[in-house]
Order: C-alpha cells, then structure tokens, then sequence
C-alpha cells in the first residue's frame, strides 16, 4: 500500500509539472497572439533551458565532481528538478508531435529523456548524476533558442546573432561530440551506474551524433557561399601582391 501511495504521489507530481509547462504555453500563446506556436514554444524551452542548466550545474558540483559525489543520495532539490523537466519533456514531446511530427530525432530524444528521467527518480543514489546529465544537455539551449528569436524578429544579420551562433555551434559540437565520446567510455566502463543508466547514456549520445551531423550540414550549406567568396576575395589578392614589382 505505501509503495503504491509513493507511485500515485510521483504521478501526481508529474501531472502537475506537465500541467504547469501547458499552462505556461498557453498563457504565452494567449498574451502574444500575433505569435506563431513555435515561437510560444521556443520562449517555454529557453525558460526551461536556463533554469535547468543554472540548477544541473548548482547541484553537480561541477567543479568538484568526485566517485562518492556522483553516488550520493537523491535530496529534495534533485527530486524537483526532475519533476520540473520531466514535465517539460512530456509537454514539448506532445508539442512535436503536433507541429513536428517528421522531426524524428527530436522525438527520440525528448521520449529516451522522459524514460532517463523515470529512472533516476526509481532510483536513490542519482542525484547528482541526473543534475550533471541534464546541464549539460540544456546548456546550449538557451544560445539555441536566442538565436531563433533573433532570426524571428529579423535580427538574422546582425553581429549579436552571430556571434551568438557560432558560440551555440562550438559549443554544442564540442561538448556533445568529443567530451560526450570521452563520458560514453567512462560510463560504460564505470561500476556505479546501472546497466539501464548506460543504454540511456548511449541512446542520447547516438542521438547527439546525428544532431552533430544535422549541424555540420546546416553549416556547410549557410556557410559556403561565404567560405568561397572569403576564398575568391584572397585569391584575387594574392594575384594584385605577385604582380607588384
């Protein structure tokens, strides 16, 4: 009966927190109603991405991460920094399915973060691994989502947007490719996580792989006219320099 009580009381939880980030929506729709949906979702995430990364960083301890911090017991704050993303998760994972229904790998990575969530909340000692996980997921959302803004209000050629993306695209393309490939293998070779934690860990790293790909395509593509013209610009100075005396 008090195992059941707990089940109910976590659902409840969970209800609430997804209630809250639809709220949230709504009332961003409602209050900007010349806005399209994305734009109203785009502002939720960014909320969701500052909080989480300030929060994920705070109870990481990233500066002082040690074996014993990453085992330690599961605190009040963990426990609701759970809850605050996984309704967030569920809420954006309805949202994509409505208005993003052919972004697969946006799909498979908010369902495979719902299910890590669910088992780090089953679980007593995951605390600070939940909060390392989720910052350094959300940490370049709130750049990613600024630089959509930006773009939307038609600040796409502007210095601060820029400057803005290509600290987003090093960012998440170092930490998500050569940092994440450096974590999978200590995870994987690690006695403190469970066999469940690591096909989590290899799911998101896998899907972060491919959103790597998608950026490195997106940026070949925005980005060659300029490299060719750059190229052109220097070729032509280099003839005008060998043809002086």
């Amino acid at each position: 009966m008090g195992l059941q009580h707990e089940l109910s009381t976590t659902s409840l939880l969970k209800l609430c927190s997804f209630i809250f980030w639809g709220w949230s929506y709504v009332c961003c729709a409602y209050n900007s109603p010349e806005k399209n949906p994305e734009w109203s979702s785009r502002v939720i995430t960014l909320l969701h991405g500052s909080v989480a990364t300030v929060a994920g960083l705070w109870q990481c301890g990233v500066t002082t991460i040690t074996k014993h911090s990453l085992t330690s017991k599961i605190t009040v704050a963990h426990y609701a920094l759970m809850l605050w993303s996984w309704g967030y998760f569920a809420f954006d994972l309805v949202w994509c399915l409505i208005y993003w229904s052919n972004s697969y790998v946006i799909l498979c990575h908010h369902l495979t973060a719902l299910i890590g969530v669910n088992i780090y909340m089953t679980k007593d000692y995951t605390g600070c691994t939940f909060a390392c996980t989720l910052a350094l997921m959300e940490v370049t959302n709130p750049l990613l989502q600024t630089r959509w803004l930006l773009k939307n209000e038609g600040y796409g050629q502007t210095m601060p947007f820029y400057i803005i993306e290509i600290i987003y695209l090093l960012m998440f393309v170092s930490l998500r490719g050569p940092f994440c490939t450096y974590l999978i293998f200590k995870i994987l070779k690690s006695d403190i996580l469970d066999t469940d934690e690591k096909i989590v860990s290899v799911v998101l790293y896998l899907v972060s792989l491919e959103l790597i790909y998608e950026i490195l395509s997106y940026v070949m593509y925005k980005y060659k006219s300029k490299i060719d013209t750059f190229r052109g610009l220097a070729n032509e100075l280099g003839v005008v320099l060998n043809d002086m005396p």
